[in-house]
């Protein structure tokens, strides 16, 4: 199997740590909103 171009792995990687981020993002705001309701 020949290895990928290191710029194209970069690129691959960026992508799926900006949609992993976004991820991250969303499951914070959830847990935030809950931890809101159980303390108010």
């Amino acid at each position: 199997m020949p290895t990928m171009s290191n710029s194209r792995r970069r690129k691959i990687q960026a992508r799926q740590r900006k949609a992993k981020n976004a991820e991250m993002r969303v499951a914070k705001i959830a847990k935030k909103e809950r931890n809101a309701k159980k303390a108010g």
